[in-house]
């Protein structure tokens, strides 16, 4: 997350928890300020030992305590990033006040599930995503996902929000084939124990089982684009 920060933006850190990244960019001398916002001291307070175990010093008014963007102002900072969160939990920050989350240069988001549907807020309503990443964190594969609001403030989906391809964009191939190849083969098992049981009830739900072959083959295309 912060290899997407470019040197001298300043960031808002939202849910930050023990500021980690705040840290790094600080330390870096790749942000010349960053807010660190979270929903209680206790958990600020976290950010705060952070800085001082790291031996570094940041205003009082930059740790801040309020839930989403409610701390900071519009345009206050030039990044927005929210990490560690739901995808439907970031949606709902994001729209809380869709004005002043259009304010900011640029948001970098990293949803701990459903980026499906995040991807699919993104896009509806007028933000362009301008870079994926994929980090190995344990035996996950987070995604990182940085968007910019556009010159439109709404748009029609070219497909549904429960498409597979919001879930899994071709774009993921471009930000790690290897960790995306990985993530897909699961989802890729877990569709064929789908289908298997599906073949198996007493009342086959054809439609279903068409979808979810028909999601199995865009995911086998995905991975062989790549080889």
């Amino acid at each position: 997350m912060a290899d997407m920060i470019a040197r001298g933006e300043s960031v808002a850190d939202i849910g930050t928890d023990h500021g980690y990244v705040p840290m790094i960019l600080m330390r870096d001398g790749i942000s010349p300020r960053v807010i660190m916002s979270d929903i209680s001291e206790g958990s600020l307070a976290k950010a705060k030992e952070t800085f001082k175990i790291a031996g570094l010093d940041a205003p009082d008014g930059d740790f801040r305590t309020g839930d989403g963007l409610e701390t900071i102002g519009r345009s206050e900072v030039d990044v927005v990033i929210i990490g560690g969160l739901g995808g439907h939990t970031i949606v709902d920050i994001l729209d809380a006040d869709i004005d002043k989350t259009r304010s900011f240069s640029r948001l970098i988001l990293q949803p701990r599930k459903h980026s499906g549907a995040l991807r699919y807020y993104l896009y509806t309503h007028g933000f362009d995503i301008t870079e994926e990443a994929l980090s190995p964190e344990g035996k996950f594969e987070c995604e990182i996902i940085a968007a910019e609001p556009s010159s439109e403030q709404e748009r029609e989906a070219p497909y549904p929000e429960e498409d597979i391809r919001w879930k899994y964009p071709g774009t993921l191939m471009d930000a790690d084939a290897e960790l995306a190849a990985k993530r897909i083969r699961w989802k890729l098992s877990s569709i064929d124990e789908q289908i298997h049981n599906l073949e198996k009830s007493s009342e086959i739900r054809e439609d279903l089982v068409e979808q979810l072959k028909q999601d199995k083959m865009y995911l086998l295309g995905l991975i062989e684009s790549k080889e």
